[in-house]
């Protein structure tokens, strides 16, 4: 009776993270933020507001603080 009782938990265990797993992060309520907006915030963490800096991507000038692109454009 125990191995049953601990086969069925389990299996249960494992079937409610897979689908936790498989469901995504559908409901999050941050915006998407592309790779290219992450590193030029990260280059423009202890500049001052108005410098510029090489973007590093396209290699255009970007002003601190960066400007966010809309990633579904």
């Amino acid at each position: 009776m125990n191995k049953f009782v601990i086969a069925v938990s389990t299996a249960i265990f494992l079937l409610g993270s897979s689908f936790v797993m498989a469901s995504g992060n559908k409901e999050s309520s941050l915006p998407p933020e592309s790779a290219q907006d992450i590193l030029n915030k990260m280059a423009c963490e202890g500049k001052k507001e108005g410098e510029k800096i090489k973007d590093r991507i396209d290699g255009e000038m970007v002003t601190c603080p960066a400007k966010v692109k809309n990633p579904r454009k």
